[in-house]
Parts: structure tokens; sequence; C-alpha cells
């Protein structure tokens, strides 16, 4: 009950924000939204809402008030094609991913592209030059620069900064309340535990009655933590999941955090990352909206807190209410139970004595944890789980379990786990002997957080009972690590400047009578207040990390590895390099340079490459510099990159018309082609369409891969001829010639 009053009194004092407004819908098409202001997209937050079209071009898009057209945009990608117009109020209304435009503005367009025979362009007109009155329509909604169809709208200040449509005189119906689905805690602080765990954990929301929502049981926490949540929000549209408007954070009572998008800063769009947890997401779990400040002194502008956001909880019970709300006012509450409370170390001990194993607990531990359940599981040294006993700790006499030793000699995985109350670290006990058995595969996952770097070390086998982590540098300091299952295990948070004094982080096992590395690094610490260069060890990569780059200091490190597999249509001519770390996002550019041979005959054809998973490459840069012996360029990215040439021209998958087609002119609006490149891309902007010998306006539409034509309304009966031809960044061409007829 006393949750649900503080919820409910949180709930009744938020007010809705947003004007009323006089403003003129800008399309025709629907008034439901499928995006709104402040999702994530690729690098940014979404600067406007878009609108429905149920996956259909065509619906008229109007001037929402008097002004003029200043701006117009024609881009492969991005915004696509896209107008721009200055209101009589001095704001600025966006119409992105339009199909056509219309009027005068659209016979501009055209000579322009004409004229100058490039159909990618920017024109900023003069004021006035193109007036409009409330209502007329200015263009035809369609799907340029973009996959599925819709318009794409944003209405901005006098000064261009994107303020939220739904709020500033363009709003809609709804009254769903928005779901929050998942809550995470993040560790902030070396030692931080969320129920025993050091690398934070995720948590499922169920619903506890009409939009208020909390968790089955109590979180037990240790150390300072950040909270972030997975929420969204569906509308009056059941298949919607779009984005929110405002979150708040309270502990017993206390505002600490909110995020409400209002504005968006073009400055900050890109510290969307950041701001959606990059790491969570890198990890393959969603977006999580960020309820805690950043370690630096700047914030994102729509940021509201006093302490940052952050939650050290002192012992006790407390109380942790979150409240979403969505542009209409609609709101759910999260509310959760908090316990401070330090983790126990694994209270189990375990001997063999012959063909007995006698587990032993802490006499302690039981009297506080008598319903504690323990698990006990055992493993053969290949990692096959081979049997398992539970038993709660009450049930044990004088805190002692002995069972019968299988003749064959494994490993005892030890659990406890109490049904209230933080859970210990599993306890691995070995009981045999790893010299008669082949070698462990070892795979090290570095892991970023706020507080430091992890790292996560998994093993083929059991993990080997000598795996030693060693810092080494003037001195050498091993690294603790704590069981996770019988085959994973991982360190304990290590904060940056903890590697100042070391240059070298080097994993070993101890097997056949030596000791072998099986993993290691050349760490670099990252200060976000300082510059700092490095080379791979061969001297052929490096890279320059100007002050501010990332959103906090970190370790980064250079690794390097042979190519396994040429890319389908290209050569990987370099060794393969991979700067970390990865699962951080980047606040700024810094630059990387890959050597190159200056003899190489092939440097038209070749380029700096970023992997992009599953084999595929995309191309970065193709400059090697005046003396052909460096690529270079600038990123917001860490990633995989080496030199690679390709080798094929486009190709041609679908052709309309057909080769000997025969058609009606009513039914041959456009003409299209749908084309591929496996590695440098299609030169958007270099190709070239051909009618009966006559250059075409095209476009080149990037994310489906579709370069389209508009037919003339005017065409004679009879055999015509249309000439595709393709090009791509390096060079090579394709091309096509298709006849057809035109029929009565």
């Amino acid at each position: 009950m006393r949750f649900t009053s503080l919820l409910k009194g949180i709930l009744l004092f938020i007010p809705v924000l947003g004007i009323a407004g006089e403003y003129l819908w800008p399309t025709e098409a629907t008034r439901l939204l499928s995006g709104t202001f402040g999702e994530t997209r690729s690098g940014h937050f979404h600067s406007g809402i878009d609108i429905k079209t149920w996956a259909r071009d065509g619906y008229a898009c109007f001037a929402p008030e008097d002004g003029y057209i200043e701006r117009v945009l024609v881009s492969p990608q991005g915004y696509g094609k896209a107008l721009y117009i200055r209101l009589k109020d001095n704001r600025i209304a966006v119409l992105a991913h339009l199909d056509s435009f219309y009027g005068r503005i659209a016979s501009r367009v055209r000579s322009e592209q004409l004229s100058s025979k490039k159909v990618f362009l920017e024109l900023v007109l003069n004021p006035g030059e193109y007036p409009v009155r409330k209502g007329d329509v200015v263009a035809y909604s369609g799907h340029s620069g973009t996959v599925v169809p819709h318009v794409h709208f944003e209405i901005r200040d006098s000064s261009n900064y994107p303020i939220n449509p739904l709020l500033n005189g363009f709003p809609i119906e709804d009254d769903v309340a928005p779901e929050p689905v998942e809550i995470a805690f993040i560790p902030l602080s070396p030692g931080a535990r969320v129920n025993g765990s050091t690398d934070g954990m995720i948590f499922p929301l169920i619903p506890e009655k009409e939009n208020t929502y909390t968790l089955i049981d109590t979180v037990y926490l240790h150390g300072t933590f950040g909270i972030s949540l997975k929420t969204w929000d569906r509308g009056n549209y059941p298949h919607n999941k779009n984005g929110v408007y405002s979150i708040s954070l309270y502990l017993d009572g206390k505002n600490l955090f909110e995020s409400r998008f209002d504005k968006l800063n073009w400055d900050q769009t890109h510290w969307m990352h950041e701001d959606r947890n990059y790491r969570l997401a890198y990890e393959g779990n969603g977006n999580f909206y960020r309820l805690f400040t950043f370690e630096s002194t700047e914030e994102l502008s729509f940021y509201r807190s006093e302490n940052g956001g952050y939650l050290t909880v002192e012992e006790g019970v407390h109380t942790c209410v979150i409240q979403i709300r969505d542009a209409n006012g609609n709101r759910a509450g999260v509310k959760i139970a908090l316990k401070g409370v330090e983790t126990p170390d694994n209270p189990c001990q375990v001997d063999k004595q012959g063909d007995v194993y006698t587990v032993s607990v802490d006499s302690c531990y039981l009297k506080q944890y008598p319903n504690a359940e323990l698990l006990i599981e055992r493993y053969n040294p290949y990692g096959h789980k081979e049997a398992q006993v539970n038993r709660t700790l009450g049930s044990l006499v004088n805190g002692n379990l002995k069972i019968k030793a299988d003749e064959e000699n494994g490993a005892l995985l030890l659990r406890v786990i109490p049904k209230h109350g933080p859970v210990p670290s599993p306890l691995l006990k070995h009981f045999y002997n790893p010299e008669n058995y082949p070698k462990a595969a070892i795979r090290v996952v570095p892991r970023h957080f706020s507080a430091g770097i992890l790292f996560e070390i998994e093993s083929n086998m059991v993990l080997p009972p000598s795996l030693l982590l060693s810092l080494e540098g003037r001195a050498c300091t091993s690294l603790d690590w704590e069981t996770v299952t019988a085959s994973w295990a991982r360190t304990a948070l290590i904060p940056p400047d903890e590697f100042e004094s070391y240059h070298k982080l080097n994993i070993y096992d101890y097997h056949l009578n030596e000791w072998e590395t099986v993993w290691n690094i050349s760490p670099h610490v990252v200060k976000t207040t300082e510059r700092i260069s490095f080379r791979s060890d061969d001297e052929q990569f490096g890279v320059v990390i100007p002050e501010n780059t990332f959103f906090r200091d970190v370790i980064s490190w250079i690794s390097t590895q042979e190519k396994e597999k040429d890319p389908e249509g290209g050569e990987i001519i370099s060794k393969i390099y991979s700067l970390h770390p990865m699962d951080q996002p980047l606040k700024g550019s810094l630059e990387i340079a890959l050597r190159s041979d200056p003899t190489y005959p092939y440097h038209a054809q070749t380029g700096l490459y970023r992997a992009k998973g599953d084999g595929k490459w995309s191309l970065v840069s193709q400059d090697p510099g005046p003396g052909k012996d460096y690529y270079r360029t600038r990123t917001r990215s860490c990633g995989t990159y080496a030199l690679v040439r390709d080798l094929e021209p486009p190709v041609f998958e679908k052709v309309f018309p057909g080769s000997g087609g025969h058609y009606y002119l009513k039914d041959l609006k456009k003409a299209w082609v749908e084309v591929s490149d496996n590695l440098s891309g299609i030169d958007a902007g270099n190709l070239v369409v051909m009618l009966n010998g006559t250059w075409m306006i095209y476009y080149y539409n990037a994310p489906t891969r579709i370069v389209s034509v508009e037919m003339p309304r005017q065409l004679p009966a009879g055999e015509h001829t249309l000439e595709w031809i393709l090009r791509d960044k390096a060079g090579h061409e394709q091309k096509k010639i298709v006849k057809f007829n035109i029929i009565e």
C-alpha cells in the first residue's frame, strides 16, 4: 500500500506540457505515428515524428502554415528528398523521405538537375522566392532515403533546433500509456554488486495493475548504481513500439533524475548511444533509456538532475519509483523495493577423502539463511554436467553433506541460493589432474562499465585451476577472478587508472609443465582530458585519440590477426586490425591510419574498410594520400579494419521494364532496376540512365538499392531503348540495355 500511495502522488502532480497551436497537419495520409521525437536512430536522436502512410507512396503533403520554401535537398540516403519551409512565426517545418516535389519548386529542382547533369543537390533559396500558403500541396509522400514509406516531419525553432512536434501544434489522439518492459542496474563503483553480481543485472518488469509495473522480488544492492529502463509507447496503434516523452526517477520520494524530450541540441544528437546505454545494446539487449548523468561535466540538454541519478543505497529497504509519460500525458509507473546489503562470500567448503565428498556450510550463514538452496553440480573435465544434488541448508546435518564420489574424478560447482538476499559467487573445486586432459581453449571478452573494465573468461572445458591473469610493467600484479559457471569466470571491475603502470595484460595457463600465454593485450589508458596516440605491435596500424573523444576514461588497445577468408568479390591485402573498446560509444572523432605499399598497382580499386560482421565489409576511405603510403579516416566508432581491393563490378538484380516486354503507357509510370555491390558500394552520383539516347533524371535510393526514373507521359507506340550504366566507388562499370515496346 505504501508503494502504491507514493506512486499515485508522483503521477498526480506532473503536468502535461505543450501548446495547442493552429498549424495544419502536414499530410493527408494518417494521424498515426510509427516514430516519435527523441527515439534512437543510427548514430543520432530522431529529430521529428514519423507519420504512417500504410507502406504506400503518393499522399499529399501540405504547408502547415503560411511561409516560404527556404531549402530543398535531394540525397540518396538520410532525408532523401526533403523540403524546409520557413513559417510566418519564424519556425521551420521539415518534410522528408518524399517521393516528389510539387508545383514551381518541382520545376526548379528539375531545371537544376538537367542543367548540371547532377541528380543529387541542395538548394538554398532566397526568402520569399517560393512562397506557400497554409494548406498548399508542396510534395507527395514516399520513401526516398529509407525503406518503408512514411512522412518524416520536423518542427524547428527559429534557431533551427528541433522541438517536439506533438507539444508544439501537432497533437495526435492517444489514450494509451507507455509500457515499461525491463530494468537494468549498471555498476558505477568498483565492488558494486546487484543480487551478488558484479556486472549488473537486467530484470523483466511485470504488470501489477493498470499502468503499474513491478518486480517479483526485492533487489539487493551494494555500492553505487545507475538505472536504465527499456520502455516503449504503442499509442493508439498496437503494433507500434515508439519512444516515450519523459522518464523520472525517485528514491524514497526524492526526485533524482528526469529525462524529457522537449528539444534537441544538434551538437549533442550523436550522444544518443550513451543516453541509450550503448554497451547493453552492443551486447544484444536492446535500447535502454539512461536514468543517470554522464560521468563528464557535460550533460544532455534534456536531462534534469541534482545528484546525477546515482543510487547509493544504504542498509535497509528503500522504495524506487519510475514514472514514464508520453507527449499526451498518458502515464505508467514502476515501483520496486531495493535493499542495501553486502554480498557474503560463498559459505561452502568441500573436501574429498577416498570415495566421499564432504560439503560443509559456514554456521553463521546457515543460521541466517536456513531456507537457502544448496545446489551441487558435478562436471567432467570436458565441461559436461554429469550429476546434480539439491538440498536446503536447514536439512543438512550439523551443516555438513556427504556425497559419494564417482570413480572418474571431475569438478564440483557449489551454489548457495537464498530465497531472499544476494547470491554469493559459486565455488568451483577441481578433483582431477588437468595434465591428463587436453589444453582448454580460452576466450576473453573485455567489458567496459562506468566504473572501469572487467574481463570475462570463457573456456571450452572446465575452467583450468591454474589460470593466471597478470598485469605486467615495471612490476607484475595478478588479477583475481571469480567463478560464474564451471566454464565461465570474470574479474572484478578495474578502474582505468590502475593500468597506467603496466604495458601488458597476459593470461597464462600452466599445462604440460610449462606456462603458456593464452591471451594478451597492450592496454593504453585513454583519459578524456588528454590526447593520446599509439600503434599496433607491427607498426602498421595507428590511432590518434584527441581529448574528449570518449565519454569517460577507458582502456584501448589494438589486436592483430591474419585474414582467414576474403570477402565475396574482393581481396584483403593487409592484416586485420581491431581497435578496442568496441562496447563504448564515442563522443568525438578519432583518426586511424593503415600503412600501404606505395608500389601496389591497384590503389584505385583499394580502400580502407571496416568489418560489418558476417564476412561483410564497408568502405570508409579511398584516399591513400599523395605518397600512397597510408589510408586514413576519421570515425566515431572503434572496430575492425583492413585494406581491401574491390574486384567485381555492380550487379543488376532486377529490371523493369523487362527486355522485350510490351506495356501500356499508363502502366509504365516508373522504370527501375535493383542493384547490388559487395564492397565499395554504388557511386550514387555517377550513374547514367538514357531513354532513346536522352539523359534522364534518376533517383538512387541507397537503403533499397533501387535506381528509378520517371517515364515521360507522352511516349509513342513502338520500340524504345533504356540504357542503364552502373558504377561503383572502385571505378568498376556495368551496363544494361533494355528494349521494350509501348502498345496502344
